[in-house]
Formats: structure tokens, sequence, C-alpha cells
């Protein structure tokens, strides 16, 4: 396997100086992904950057001691039925590791054994079908047993919620209250344009003001009132 590779960061994993690994493949097609090359590789893309698995490790391997954590994010790493493996790989390093799931493989996540999950709820969970081509007839219920898994494992965890026009209003909003639970950290973040999966977003759709991200804050409060803004 090929896996994008970003040797430093200091944002994605909360506490830690931490690599993110970036594997390719998602089965949702989300138009404003920013990870296009990962999704649906070609020319150009960031899959021309990849590099084998097997150099991640040996990189990893050698910076024990100055990074304390690592990121599986993508695309989308539930995918892989060797994750678990990875994951166990990583940890015997000396490394925390952390999981960045879109939620479509509910049974996947607590298997997967990472210290840290963050999952996105991108829309109103009856909405996933628009992002999610051959989306399984119960996809909703699906997403509704990850935000389980996700807060009935032991690891760590977070729900993001990207706040996309036309994805996350405030109906939406409600929606994806309904899934959350008093203790739930939940972090909003704001869409930003660039290079995204479908072109026509880039210079089609705006971030929200303030003032629209504080109301959506406010109904999310409701369900979980540590939610806040990130990057506010």
């Amino acid at each position: 396997m090929r896996v994008g590779l970003l040797k430093t960061s200091l944002v994605d994993y909360p506490g830690r100086v931490a690599a993110v690994l970036f594997l390719p493949g998602c089965g949702m097609r989300c138009p404003y992904c920013h990870n296009p090359g990962l999704v649906e590789p070609g020319p150009g893309d960031l899959s021309d950057d990849l590099v084998p698995l097997v150099a991640a490790m040996d990189f990893l391997e050698r910076r024990r001691g100055v990074l304390t954590g690592v990121v599986l994010s993508g695309g989308e790493p539930t995918m892989h039925e060797d994750l678990p493996g990875l994951v166990a790989s990583i940890r015997s390093l000396g490394y925390v590791v952390k999981l960045d799931t879109n939620g479509s493989s509910p049974d996947r996540i607590a298997q997967a054994g990472a210290d840290y999950t963050a999952m996105d709820l991108k829309t109103d969970p009856d909405r996933y079908v628009e992002l999610w081509p051959g989306a399984p007839a119960d996809a909703a219920h699906s997403i509704r047993r990850s935000v389980r898994a996700v807060r009935g494992s032991s690891a760590q965890y977070e729900f993001r919620i990207t706040c996309v026009p036309g994805f996350v209003g405030e109906r939406d909003a409600e929606s994806i209250a309904s899934l959350l639970e008093p203790g739930d950290p939940v972090f909003l973040q704001r869409y930003r344009p660039g290079r995204v999966l479908d072109r026509t977003w880039a210079a089609g759709v705006s971030p929200y003001d303030d003032a629209t991200m504080e109301r959506l804050l406010t109904i999310i409060r409701e369900a979980a009132p540590k939610a806040r803004i990130r990057g506010f």
C-alpha cells in the first residue's frame, strides 16, 4: 500500500506533535473533499506523492522521541481490512494513534484499536445517500451505529462537523444534534474553499459568516453543551 505522509503536524492530534498518514480510497464522494487525489486519483493529484507504507513506517521509527502521535486519515482508513494490524505496528513503535473516520464502517471503528477517534458528522443522517454513492439501504442506521461505537469504545474521541453550505443548515444541525449526548466533545469547523473534489465548489460556495456559525453552534449545544467552534 502507498500512503500520503505529512511528517509533522501540531494540529491534527490534540496535545501532540504528530505525523499524519493518509490512506487512499473512500466510499463517499463529498464534493467539498480536500483530498481528491485520495478519493479519485489522477495525474497531478496527491496520488503522485504517495510513498510506500514501508517507507512511512521507516520514517516513524526514525522519529521516535520527536513525534509522539500518528494520525491515520484519508480517504477513509476503515476501508482497509488490515487497519488493526497497521495500528498495532505503529503502537509497537511507542506512538499513540488517532483515527479519522467518516463513520461508514461502524464495525471496524472499535476493531481498529486506536487511542483517539475523530468521527465526521457530515449532515442529517438521512441525507448521507447524497454523499455516499452505493450507500447501503440502512446508511442512516450505519451512521448512528458508528456514533455509538465511537462513544462506547475505550478511546478518547470527538465528533467534528464541517459546516458546509447546502449540507449543514439549521435543520441538518437539529438532526445531527439528535445523535449527540451531553458529554460528547464536539467541534464545528468552517468549510474552507480551495482544491476540492468537485471543482464547481471551488468558486461557487462561500463559507458561512460568523453569525451563521454561532447559530449552528447554539443548536448543537442544546444536545452537547461542550461543543465549540474550532478555529475561532
